[in-house]
C-alpha cells in the first residue's frame, strides 16, 4: 500500500483548501460552504480520490490533494487561454468553485463516506483495491451525488458551474457524448469551462497515477549481452543541449 501523505501534509492541504474557500467566496454562498465543510471536516480530510492503488490518490487525504491540484491546474490553463486570446466566458470565482467541487460526490453524503477501507486483504494484495464503495448507501452516479450534496446544503450554482462539473470527465463518461459531439450548431457548448476543467483534471490524474507507479517501480537491471534494448538505443541519439524556443515561437507571453 502506498502512503504519499503524512499527517502533517494532510492537515496542511486541508488548511489550504479552507483558506482558498474563504478568500474566494463571500456572502450566503461562503456561509453555506463553510457550514457544509465544518460538518464534513472529520471525514473529508481522510477521503481518498479513488478506490484502487493504480488509479489516482487512493490513500488517506487523496481527495483534498487531488482537488487542490485540479484547481491549481485550472487556474494555469485559464491564464494560458488568456495569453492565447481565447474566449473566456466565466470568471475565476466560477472556475475555482467548479474545480473545488467537481468530485464532491466522492465524499459520500451528509452522514456516511462513499469510500470505506476494504476488509478483504486478498483484494488489497492482488487487485490493489485499498477501498471499497459503501454498500449501505444509495448508489448514484458521481455527479448526481455531487449535485445532491450541493442542494442539501443550500449551495446555489450557476448553469455554467453545473455544466463544468457535469462534463469534467469529458468523453470518459459516455453520457457526456451528446454535449461534446453534436452536429447542430445551436447545441454546441456555449462555455469553454468544461474544456478547461477536463484538461485540468486529466493533468492532475496523470500526475497522481504516475507518482504511484514510479513509487512502485522496480529498479531496472542492465541488459547484459544480447541485443540492446530500445531505451539503450535511444541513449545514443544526440539531442541539442538547449532548444531556443524564443527563436522558434517568438515571445510567447505576448502571443494572441
Amino acid at each position: 500500500m502506498i502512503h504519499i501523505l503524512d499527517e502533517n501534509k494532510i492537515q496542511e492541504n486541508y488548511s489550504k483548501f479552507r483558506k482558498l474557500i474563504n478568500q474566494t467566496f463571500s456572502g450566503d454562498r461562503l456561509e453555506s460552504l463553510n457550514k457544509m465543510y465544518d460538518l464534513l471536516e472529520d471525514r473529508i480530510v481522510l477521503t481518498p480520490a479513488s478506490s484502487t492503488e493504480h488509479f489516482h490518490n487512493a490513500f488517506a487525504g487523496g481527495y483534498i490533494d487531488h482537488i487542490l491540484r485540479v484547481t491549481y491546474n485550472a487556474i494555469k490553463i485559464y491564464e494560458l487561454y488568456e495569453t492565447l486570446g481565447m474566449s473566456l466566458d466565466f470568471d475565476k470565482e466560477t472556475l475555482i468553485f467548479t474545480a473545488l467541487h467537481h468530485d464532491l460526490g466522492k465524499v459520500g453524503n451528509d452522514k456516511e463516506s462513499w469510500y470505506i477501507p476494504n476488509d478483504s486483504q486478498w483484494h488489497i494484495d492482488n487487485q490493489g483495491k485499498i477501498y471499497k464503495t459503501n454498500p449501505d448507501m444509495h448508489w448514484m452516479e458521481l455527479n448526481d451525488r455531487t449535485f445532491w450534496m450541493l442542494n442539501h446544503y443550500g449551495i446555489k450554482i450557476t448553469e455554467e458551474e453545473y455544466i463544468g462539473i457535469k462534463l469534467t470527465d469529458g468523453l470518459y463518461d459516455e453520457s457526456n457524448k451528446r454535449y461534446y459531439i453534436t452536429y447542430n450548431k445551436d447545441n454546441v457548448l456555449k462555455t469553454s469551462l468544461p474544456f478547461v476543467m477536463h484538461q485540468a483534471d486529466m493533468i492532475a490524474s496523470n500526475f497522481e497515477r504516475n507518482r504511484v507507479m514510479n513509487t512502485n517501480k522496480k529498479p531496472q537491471t542492465k541488459n547484459v549481452g544480447g541485443r540492446p534494448s530500445k531505451k539503450q538505443k535511444l541513449k545514443n541519439v544526440k539531442m541539442p543541449e538547449k532548444i531556443d524556443f524564443k527563436s522558434i515561437f517568438g515571445d510567447t507571453t505576448s502571443q494572441s
